[in-house]
């Protein structure tokens, strides 16, 4: 804050990385171009790993956590109300708070800790009503939200080759549509409100080459799985980079699918992960914003830009796998499970899978399931959370929730929900075991039972099924009863 206070006085200019141009990856390049310069403007021939800059930031969004926090310090520090740079590049969003009322336990009431989590989302609302910020909020006519913030950010708002930052580490969920997108604190937003920008270091690029294609029936979460379960990955040497998708299996993938690879970079410790955009990326947004956006030439690594580290991946190679309890990285295929892993609770939701795609997978197992005579097992609760509201309104549209209900399935508006532990589908005692397609299982994430991670379409048949299973398994078995 104090640095602030000297850039908005004039007294201190950020200094430039003194480079010529040089071949450059596509995360190197969108940091370029947003460099801020002594004279106000943005932008530098060249940077490097390793260089200091402070970078223009094209979208700016906090949450119902993060906000109030940004704001308390904004008031101690600048004087809030302050003079905030370009709020119409500002986003908030009420999604980690939604389901606090209806979740909270007795004792933690009586701690005042309801009326203290309530006081966060009131104190976000009247800040964003104090300059102008839109702000997604809850669902006027039920307990819900417009949606959650890593979700609508790539449904509305993010565009290619645009710098983003966001108080949540699942930021670079945005990277699919070929964005620079990474999490920050409440300190870093708090600044960057005033001032339009914030300060990094330009980190070097991981290559994650995905050769080949995915098999029927295997999901981008089912790869990221495997990932997180390469030594490669589990040594920490990807800590702190960008990692980049390429190759055939990402070019076949939907910008969905894509926005579960870079969400989940959050678990590998990288600093963002990308896709070069393309024309699905075209297609996304022309689909979910009604406006056709162009992709320049210049957003794509150059064939001999610096790379850091390379990985090939055979992606025909991969069959569904888990996350066992505990930690994303411990991936294991649902084939090798040494015995039977019994279930209370399946979900299927958040940011990362919570998607168009993940609910065309959760319908199809349960329609599937459905025609077979099957409705979700004896002792177990699936829940099912939209992403966002507009997720909710396609899936009705398309006519898929009411197959969804008869086969036993509750549906959750959109909201963060059980994914921190606060909201349905999460356990409640340590016996219970859950299979879930939330991004991590670490201990008391999502309640205090273990979590096993898994693809939508894993959670659906394992739902059926009363244990862990995939959906071929599943379908394997009802095949050879029926025989």
């Amino acid at each position: 804050f104090g640095l602030t206070r000297r850039r908005l006085a004039g007294e201190f200019s950020p200094p430039l990385p003194q480079r010529r141009p040089r071949p450059m990856t596509l995360a190197e390049k969108i940091i370029a171009r947003h460099v801020v310069r002594p004279d106000g403007g943005t932008g530098v021939a060249a940077v490097a790993p390793g260089d200091a800059v402070f970078v223009r930031t094209d979208w700016r969004f906090s949450y119902d956590y993060t906000t109030p926090l940004a704001v308390a310090m904004l008031r101690r520090h600048l004087g809030e109300p302050a003079q905030l740079r370009d709020p119409a590049t500002i986003v908030c969003f009420r999604d980690h708070l939604t389901f606090i009322e209806q979740t909270m336990s007795e004792e933690r009431r009586r701690a005042g800790l309801l009326d203290a989590a309530l006081a966060l989302g009131a104190e976000q609302q009247a800040f964003c009503e104090r300059h102008g910020i839109r702000l997604h909020g809850a669902l006027p006519d039920r307990v819900g939200s417009e949606g959650i913030c890593h979700s609508i950010m790539s449904e509305t708002y993010v565009a290619p080759g645009q710098l983003v930052v966001g108080t949540d580490s699942h930021t670079p969920h945005s990277g699919a549509l070929g964005a620079f997108a990474f999490g920050v604190g409440s300190t870093e937003i708090a600044n960057a409100w005033v001032t339009g920008d914030v300060r990094l270091t330009v980190p070097p690029t991981w290559v994650v080459r995905l050769r080949g294609r995915l098999r029927g029936g295997v999901a981008a979460k089912d790869l990221m799985l495997h990932l997180l379960a390469l030594p490669e990955i589990r040594s920490g040497r990807a800590i702190g980079c960008v990692i980049e998708y390429r190759g055939e299996a990402i070019a076949a993938m939907d910008s969905d699918e894509r926005a579960t690879l870079t969400n989940m970079v959050a678990e590998i410790g990288g600093y963002t992960g990308i896709v070069a955009p393309d024309d699905e990326t075209r297609r996304f947004i022309r689909e979910r914003r009604g406006v056709d956006v162009g992709i320049d030439d210049w957003l794509q690594s150059d064939a001999d830009a610096e790379i850091a580290f390379s990985i090939d991946v055979d992606c025909g190679a991969i069959e569904p796998m888990l996350a066992q309890p505990g930690d994303p990285g411990n991936g294991i295929a649902v084939s090798a499970l040494p015995e039977p892993v019994r279930i209370d609770i399946a979900y299927g939701g958040s940011c990362t899978a919570g998607k168009r795609e993940d609910w065309l997978r959760y319908h199809e197992v349960l329609a599937w399931g459905l025609a077979h005579g099957l409705r979700i097992a004896p002792g177990v609760a699936l829940y099912l959370q939209f992403g966002s509201r507009a997720v909710r309104d396609w899936c009705e549209a398309q006519g898929m929730l009411q197959a969804m209900r008869d086969a036993g399935a509750q549906l959750v508006e959109p909201g963060c929900g059980a994914c921190i532990n606060a909201g349905p589908g999460a356990s409640k005692s340590a016996d219970q075991v859950t299979v879930s397609a939330i991004n991590r299982n670490f201990p008391g994430r999502s309640g205090p039972g273990s979590v096993w991670l898994a693809s939508p379409a894993t959670v659906a048949a394992s739902a059926l099924a009363g244990r862990i299973v995939s959906f071929e398994q599943l379908q394997a078995s009802v095949a050879q009863r029926q025989a």
